[in-house]
């Protein structure tokens, strides 16, 4: 067994989870946390693996619970899926001129 994590399979199961709430999950402090992240301390093997357990035993409650094919209909991604940036060309400004103004408050006729 390895002494250390690797950095990158800490941040691959720590990805989208807020440092605080992965304190609760490793019973340890928010610093600690926080030197993982950044990288000044190396995370110990049992943080990556402790997480990758949690990560396997939630997909196999929902496997088992009948939702697990739905899971990524409901938008939950991992890792760097998601690229924010567009691949389209920006829409073309819309001509406000066409717009009918509404009539000041009080003005409406039945």
């Amino acid at each position: 067994m390895y002494q250390h994590a690797t950095f990158r399979e800490f941040d691959h199961y720590a990805a989208g989870i807020p440092s605080a709430a992965l304190a609760r999950r490793l019973r340890c402090t928010s610093a600690t946390i926080a030197a993982w992240r950044s990288g000044r301390r190396p995370p110990p093997w049992w943080a990556a693996e402790l997480l990758r357990l949690q990560e396997m035993e939630a997909l196999d409650l929902a496997r088992q619970m009948g939702y697990a094919k739905a899971l990524p209909r409901l938008g939950i991604v991992r890792g760097e899926v998601i690229d924010f940036q567009s691949r389209r060309p920006p829409p073309a400004p819309s001509q406000l001129s066409s717009v009918t103004p509404l009539p000041e408050p009080g003005m409406l006729q039945a």
